[in-house]
């Protein structure tokens, strides 16, 4: 799985990494393999993992999963 980049977001303890690049639906398996290894990876080290695009209320940016294609 290429990891190409990884950024904090506004809201607090919100983190995004970006898979790719990746080529026709290599991109699909990369994307679902790196979901479960974070999910493995936060249960390890007894870390919530939420994929709610806003997970508390207040004016925060939302985290739609967005996809950015090139």
């Amino acid at each position: 799985i290429n990891i190409s980049g990884t950024n904090g977001e506004v809201m607090p303890g919100q983190w995004e990494y970006q898979v790719g690049p990746s080529v026709g639906i290599e991109a699909g398996d990369h994307i679902w393999c790196s979901r479960y290894i974070l999910e493995r990876v936060t249960e390890q080290a007894g870390v919530v993992l939420s994929l709610d695009p806003k997970p508390i209320e207040g004016d925060w940016n939302g985290a739609g999963c967005h996809t950015n294609f090139r």
